[in-house]
């Protein structure tokens, strides 16, 4: 009785909890229908709030308390119970009989509409409406696994193709026991707004994040593209934001891999949940921007923008076309830089190296190191200029080998400053061992730069065509 009356449960009613109440005064609010069976309730010592069906021990004292409280009828004062009571009439007894019956027909009839207006409402394509009942529909297919055929676990959703709708009913459907499952569908609602649904069987409020990857060769006047986005699923289902470029641009037309994965920010409750949930993962590689400690990596291959059609097939060999010509033109201007870079280096470094270990000086070394300075300068000044034009966006987006250019920006800028400390150097010479220490990681450093240039501009020239004609760029 004392435990009945210690006040330490809290439930949630509304927006805000309530408590703490006792046993009986729970009992209370329940038969006043202020608390049900799918209110949130919560004890010291729970991990997390829990519909008041899940939690046992208030359930337990809840009955318990019920059954002490229930009246005892006892005998009147001084009369003695008949050990046999005289029949009813007949009549009487058939009257009876019938009313069992009628009571239990009419709860069949109560039974099989409550059932069939349930299957009516779990196929419902309003969201809101679906969510209310989505708890009670898994507890009853938990609790009768072939009731899994009479309900939609998931809202209708008319924006998503029948075999994807099939998956995601499917992944709502499994039992966490025996496996994570999460499945993701595209929405055809908007082929300019895309957003995707997701349907899985993890716990209530889980996050997830979608990663949007462009495969490059079909990527309509984009070179390559990438996004991402989030979603938090209400009692195993949710839907995506819209997905949308810069500037809240259409994504570029074309094929795209879709990444989902539990979301790092995840809740601490449900953190914990998935601990001993055995991993999924999709076979294949994985981009460097899926981290390598994601244990729920599900992977989609969609295309976005619109239909796969002929107006789309022409726009894309047009652009492909200008690709291929722009890139023998970038691979030509590459090769001219590396080269002259690479010339420089060897031959203001070769000067330098004299004047500096020379005892003293000759006019001819230095009319060496003036002229080849002088023509330094004249390349530098140039190219400053173009290099002003090569911003990240710009060399991300407009240039097809991006990457190699910033290596052809990072070795002029090294060979650049070292020219320059060299330079001063001679002018007017300083503390030679200071001097030398500088000059030697620069030196080093130069070269390092240069070499990984020549390297990449080689492999450029080298690489093979991929399937849409274009040189490849992997490794760049």
């Amino acid at each position: 009785m004392n435990m009945e009356m210690e006040k330490k449960w809290f439930v949630y009613v509304g927006d805000h909890h309530e408590g703490p109440f006792s046993i009986p005064e729970m009992a209370a609010r329940h038969d006043s229908g202020e608390v049900t069976p799918d209110s949130y309730v919560w004890c010291e010592g729970m991990a997390d709030w829990l519909m008041l069906s899940q939690v046992n021990e208030l359930e337990q004292g809840l009955r318990e308390f019920r059954e002490a409280s229930r009246p005892v009828l006892a005998p009147a004062p001084g009369r003695k119970e008949s050990v046999a009571t005289a029949p009813a009439p007949k009549a009487v007894q058939k009257k009876n009989r019938k009313l069992p019956l009628i009571l239990t027909a009419t709860l069949l009839i109560l039974m099989i509409g409550s059932m069939a207006a349930l299957i009516g409402t779990s196929r419902s394509s309003n969201e809101d409406l679906h969510s209310s009942i989505r708890p009670l529909l898994s507890r009853l297919v938990q609790s009768v696994p072939a009731l899994g055929s009479l309900f939609q676990l998931i809202p209708t959703l008319p924006d998503v193709k029948e075999d994807e709708f099939f998956e995601l009913q499917a992944a709502k459907t499994g039992a966490l026991n025996e496996g994570a499952r999460v499945a993701i569908a595209l929405s055809t609602q908007d082929a300019n707004r895309p957003f995707f649904y997701v349907s899985t069987n993890l716990p209530h409020g889980t996050k997830f994040e979608i990663q949007l990857v462009g495969q490059a060769d079909t990527l309509l006047n984009r070179l390559q593209f990438s996004t991402q986005g989030t979603l938090t699923t209400i009692q195993g289902f949710g839907k995506s934001e819209v997905f949308l470029a810069e500037g809240g641009q259409p994504l570029p037309k074309g094929r795209y891999m879709a990444y989902i994965m539990e979301a790092s920010d995840q809740d601490a409750p449900v953190k914990e949940q998935l601990g001993p949930v055995d991993a999924i993962k999709t076979q294949g590689k994985l981009p460097s921007t899926i981290p390598s400690t994601a244990k729920f990596v599900v992977t989609k291959s969609v295309f976005l923008g619109g239909e796969r059609d002929e107006a789309y097939l022409t726009r894309l060999k047009a652009f492909h076309d200008k690709i291929r010509a722009s890139s023998e033109k970038e691979l030509q201007e590459l090769k001219q830089y590396s080269q002259t870079l690479d010339s420089q280096f060897n031959t203001l470094t070769t000067d330098f190296q004299r004047l500096s270990s020379a005892k003293k000086s000759t006019a001819s070394m230095r009319n060496s190191w003036k002229k080849n300075l002088g023509l330094w300068t004249q390349i530098s000044t140039q190219l400053d200029q173009s290099i002003q034009t090569w911003s990240p966006e710009t060399l991300k987006n407009e240039f097809f080998y991006g990457k190699v250019y910033e290596l052809v920006k990072a070795a002029f800028q090294s060979l650049k400053t070292l020219v320059q400390i060299e330079s001063e150097h001679l002018e007017k010479p300083g503390d030679k061992a200071a001097f030398d220490i500088q000059h030697g990681k620069m030196l080093s450093d130069t070269r390092q730069a240069l070499e990984l240039m020549k390297q990449k501009v080689d492999l450029a020239t080298k690489s093979p065509k991929n399937p849409a004609g274009l040189p490849s760029r992997e490794g760049l």
